[in-house]
């Protein structure tokens, strides 16, 4: 039986990815397949700069929050969100002759001070306010983006940001509040002992997650590049439908992590992480056959007719996602360990795959190809992770 807390996370999570998939739906319907595209490849450029802000704001806060003062915490993320997201805005809009400066620097700066916020109460075990949270911002960000189109009649592509700036925006300043609650901050007296300490964890965790973001997201840049903007849109909803089956381990692996990194017995948190991922197995497995049941007309209902060929390259990719689905409790259970080298082993194991793989079968086989690809990274990477934990 699944607890109470990942219960209600997994319902969170299960919103979140409702709200998502409207998200999806609207932009395919709305711009289509190039259109599509070019958002995919926006916003994987901004998760790669909220990946190198996380080095302040990410799990580096969770797992410290039951030993660091709050606003030495919370201070340094801020610090770090504002650093990574301008210096990361730059980087990547000079490669768009700064056309998305804004979007990246400000949808980055958001989600990466939210991150911050919602799971500092996750590290305190409090998951009534990170479930809030994290819901929040989607709903908001959807909710705004119906009103940009619907009420003032706007259609042009901006609006999917701008959404993105109110809805994160809201949530960020509901969320700070619901901190001055529990008592109003102060400029606090950093210890280089706790910087050292936060930069250390978050950069090893973020370095994993990095190269791990790689092996999801690589093959948007190959795509772009060699099949154009319209492929990629077309496989980012591949992408988006495929990895919803992900809501449940991450769901139990939120949940997982709070639990191990405010445990010491091991024993404990070992049997916890097997059961955990014997479930994610099996009630994944169900709900990628009900992707796959589903029949080719209904997703050229939802998304167009451009997307036609999604169930096939979500059956393709399909092996993967299950792995991954399973392996991300072992993940999470080493992270709350502290055991950063199986996973930066583990990431880099699964990107030399990817790397590799991308190069031999994409222009040969195309999507197909990058289905294969992501299959052999996900699968390799994941057994590697399976072997490590059982040999502890």
């Amino acid at each position: 039986m699944l607890s109470r807390s990942t219960t209600v996370t997994i319902g969170s999570k299960f919103i979140i990815l409702l709200t998502n998939f409207a998200l999806v739906v609207f932009s395919t319907n709305t711009w289509g397949s190039e259109g599509r595209g070019v958002i995919a490849l926006v916003l994987a450029n901004v998760s790669i700069i909220t990946i190198f802000s996380s080095v302040f704001c990410g799990s580096t806060v969770a797992y410290h929050a039951p030993r660091v003062k709050r606003d030495s915490l919370l201070y340094l993320a801020l610090g770090g969100a504002l650093l990574m997201s301008l210096s990361g805005a730059i980087l990547f809009s000079v490669l768009f002759g700064f056309m998305y400066f804004m979007p990246l620097f400000l949808i980055s700066l958001l989600m990466a001070l939210n991150t911050a916020v919602s799971i500092y109460w996750l590290g305190n075990k409090n998951i009534t306010n990170y479930n809030i949270l994290t819901i929040l911002s989607q709903l908001l960000v959807l909710l705004s983006l119906f009103v940009l189109y619907f009420i003032f009649k706007r259609s042009d592509i901006s609006i999917y940001y701008q959404a993105y700036y109110i809805g994160t925006g809201i949530t960020l300043i509901i969320g700070v509040m619901g901190l001055v609650k529990t008592g109003p901050f102060k400029l606090p007296e950093f210890k280089y002992s706790e910087i050292k300490s936060i930069i250390r964890y978050g950069f090893s965790n973020e370095f994993n997650y990095f190269i791990q973001f790689l092996n999801y997201r690589l093959a948007y840049y190959f795509i772009a590049k060699s099949l154009g903007l319209a492929e990629l849109g077309l496989f980012s909803i591949v992408v988006s439908v495929s990895e919803a089956v992900w809501i449940i381990s991450r769901s139990m692996s939120a949940i997982h992590y709070s639990n191990v990194i405010n445990s010491d017995d091991q024993l404990k948190n070992r049997k916890e992480t097997i059961v955990l991922a014997r479930q994610s197995l099996w009630i994944s497995l169900l709900i990628i056959f009900v992707s796959v049941i589903i029949p080719q007309s209904i997703y050229r209902l939802i998304f167009g007719d451009e997307f036609g060929e999604v169930k096939k390259y979500i059956l393709l990719l399909s092996p993967g996602i299950i792995a991954i689905a399973v392996s991300n409790l072992y993940g999470h259970y080493f992270s709350g360990t502290g055991n950063m080298n199986i996973l930066r082993n583990k990431a880099l194991l699964g990107l030399a795959a990817t790397i590799i793989l991308l190069a031999l079968l994409l222009n040969r086989y195309q999507l197909t190809g990058v289905c294969i690809t992501l299959n052999v990274s996900y699968i390799i990477s994941s057994i590697y992770l399976w072997f490590k934990f059982y040999k502890e």
